[in-house]
């Protein structure tokens, strides 16, 4: 009877599959650069297909009782051949969740799918005496029993569901190469299956259409390089990602430290100018009682700018790095900006007893088109710095052009001071962010290390230069050169060289008496702070702790202008602005309302006005921008002029 046998046409198919297969599994180990996270999974892979195949070719080539093969030897063939088949599905649904889901978010499935084969496991050796899922009767007949299809199928059909479901999750973190080769590899091997089992296992396609799938994985991902491109785009998108966390991490930071540090501030500063005030001239008070109590308002003061000048810094850098910082060019006059430095720095300067000079060639002209604010706050911080690091002697700005065409001119700022100078070594540290050098020597001078980081940046942003020179113990140079637009020839006299502009008292313009305000804060010093400010106007102030009392107030009386803080542990002030605008008992939603919070990061202004705010305010409180923005939004007839 062997002398008859030919093999199944099925069976060539699958030897043919067999042995390209192992070709590729000895492929695979020449290549050194495969020590990747899937690599061992994919052999594994590799090996239980080569098994299974050799478990079908043997079972439906010599699994016959007809031709002499004994019923226990049949048995044993198409049990292991089943087990073999679902047990390569197990393997390729472990390299595809190993490979594709790195962050293990779908490992229950896995968890699930493994007791499923240890149970198909069981029933099959169970099978084996009991006779329920496969068997060969005594005339040689093989039988399937009703739970055939159940138990053989589910198992690797319940895989490739797994598989279907983690490619449909994990698409966006694939790259298009992934996608298709994991998807045609995963629908050949579905589909081998699904025609197996509606044929009731007559027509054996999954481990050929299997094996085409590995062939399919192989040459498209576990190849030595594309693999490492892989390795290297998933650094990338881990560093990627760990960036994002990290700049949302500053950014929330710096909110918070923004709210915690504006916060007292404005009731430092609040309280300061309510002191200043009181003991003014006109107030009935003891002369020396009242020098004294200035004198301690003025430290106040002076500490309270201090810690808003850190604050305002930091806030600076943030909106350097994050890109939100602009330069807006717009005409100025040269002369009037640095007489208003010289104001200021020769103060500071005379209260250590330092000289301060400007020089300004004359010939320069004094109509420019620059930025004016950034060009302040650069020499002012320079000229700062000047003189917190100088003991004695002189603090001196020259200023000249260094070249100049008939539209363009580029500004020479040079600061030079006897101070203590920087060291030979340290020269390049300088403009580093919260860099501070030679602590030894300047532990007791204050600072953050920021100033001249911003500085830098600014002067960048300004297509401009800073150089420095410096000798240690004798004084240093800071050297600036900015470009700027000539917005008239004619050069300006030179009264900004040592004039100052009288300091004039703040003016109250006009008076509200018939005005009512509402405050809402949870903090009691800044509603004091604010009703102090509002006080001096007339009217009748009401203040509210919360976002529900404030919407309690605005159900019962109506007013004119409502200012509310953001951060309340209640309703927040986006929220009670919000909950205003749809409560029907309201009688103040169209009442211009003014969001007065200590968070002040860039863009803060622009995001409140999207939500619908009539205007912004930060803490700590100005009370000259406040005087303004009421002026903004009240009607002209609520205001009457001051006496």
């Amino acid at each position: 009877m062997m002398g008859m046998y030919s093999f199944p046409p099925k069976t060539y198919f699958e030897i043919a599959s067999f042995f390209y297969l192992l070709i590729l599994y000895m492929i695979s180990f020449q290549d050194p650069g495969r020590y990747v996270r899937s690599s061992k999974l994919f052999r594994m892979l590799e090996l239980n297909m080569l098994l299974a195949l050799v478990a079908s070719i043997l079972t439906y080539t010599f699994a016959i009782p007809e031709y002499g093969t004994p019923l226990a030897v049949c048995m044993l063939l198409r049990t292991l051949d089943s087990v073999l088949s679902v047990t390569s599905s197990r393997s390729f649904t472990l390299y595809l969740h190993s490979y594709v889901d790195t962050s293990r978010r779908l490992e229950r499935l896995t968890i699930v799918g493994n007791v499923l084969f240890y149970v198909y496991l069981a029933l099959m050796l169970l099978n084996i005496p009991l006779k329920f899922v496969l068997w060969y009767a005594p005339d040689g007949t093989y039988m399937h029993g009703t739970l055939f299809v159940p138990i053989v199928f589910t198992p690797p059909i319940y895989f490739m569901a797994i598989n279907v479901l983690i490619l449909v999750l994990q698409l966006k973190s694939m790259g298009i190469r992934e996608k298709v080769s994991l998807s045609v590899a995963s629908f050949i091997t579905l589909l081998g299956l699904i025609v197996q089992a509606a044929t009731d296992g007559k027509l054996l396609l999954s481990l050929p259409f299997g094996s085409v799938g590995i062939f399919v994985l192989y040459f498209s991902l576990e190849t030595a390089d594309y693999h490492r491109l892989l390795e290297k785009n998933e650094k990338l998108r881990i560093a990627e990602q760990d960036a994002v966390k990290a700049n949302r991490a500053k950014s929330d930071f710096l909110a918070s430290m923004s709210h915690e540090i504006r916060t007292p501030l404005n009731a430092v500063l609040g309280m300061d100018e309510m002191i200043l005030r009181e003991t003014s001239a006109d107030r009935n008070i003891d002369s020396v009682s009242a020098g004294r109590i200035r004198s301690y308002a003025e430290n106040i003061r002076d500490a309270g700018h201090i810690l808003l000048s850190v604050i305002n810094d930091i806030l600076d850098l943030s909106k350097i790095e994050s890109g939100k910082m602009e330069i807006k060019p717009a005409p100025y006059r040269l002369r009037a900006l640095l007489g208003d430095i010289s104001t200021l720095i020769r103060v500071r300067a005379e209260q250590k007893g330092l000289v301060y000079t400007q020089t300004l060639d004359p010939d320069l002209p004094d109509a420019l088109i620059g930025d004016e604010l950034r060009i302040r706050q650069i020499l002012i911080n320079l000229l700062n710095n000047a003189v917190k690091y100088t003991d004695q002697g002189e603090v001196r700005l020259e200023v000249s052009r260094k070249e100049q065409s008939a539209q363009t001119l580029t500004l020479s700022f040079c600061v030079r001071d006897t101070g203590i100078g920087i060291k030979k070594e340290n020269l390049p540290l300088i403009f580093g962010d919260f860099q501070r050098i030679d602590e030894e020597h300047n532990h007791r001078i204050e600072g953050t290390g920021l100033g001249l980081s911003i500085v830098k940046r600014l002067i960048g942003l300004m297509n401009g230069d800073i150089s420095v020179s410096s000798e240690y113990e004798k004084g240093s140079v800071f050297t600036v050169y900015l470009p700027q637009e000539i917005c008239d020839t004619v050069p300006g006299t030179d009264a900004s060289a040592e004039e100052a502009a009288p300091d004039l008292p703040e003016e109250r313009a006009f008076h509200t008496p018939d005005c009512t305000y509402l405050l809402v804060d949870d903090n009691r010093m800044n509603l004091l702070v604010a009703k102090h400010f509002l006080d001096e106007l007339g009217g009748r102030i009401d203040t509210a702790a919360s976002g529900n009392e404030a919407l309690e107030k605005m159900r019962t009386a109506a007013y004119d202008l409502i200012f509310m803080d953001h951060m309340m542990p209640d309703l927040d002030g986006i929220q009670t602005f919000e909950r205003s605008l749809t409560d029907p008992r309201n009688i103040n939603r169209d009442t211009p309302m003014i969001m007065m919070t200590a968070n002040a990061l860039s863009g803060m202004r622009e995001e409140y006005l999207g939500k619908g705010f009539a205007d912004y305010l930060s803490k700590p409180l100005d009370s000259k921008e406040l005087l303004r923005v009421i002026r903004r939004h009240l009607p002209s007839e609520k205001m009457e002029p001051a006496n």
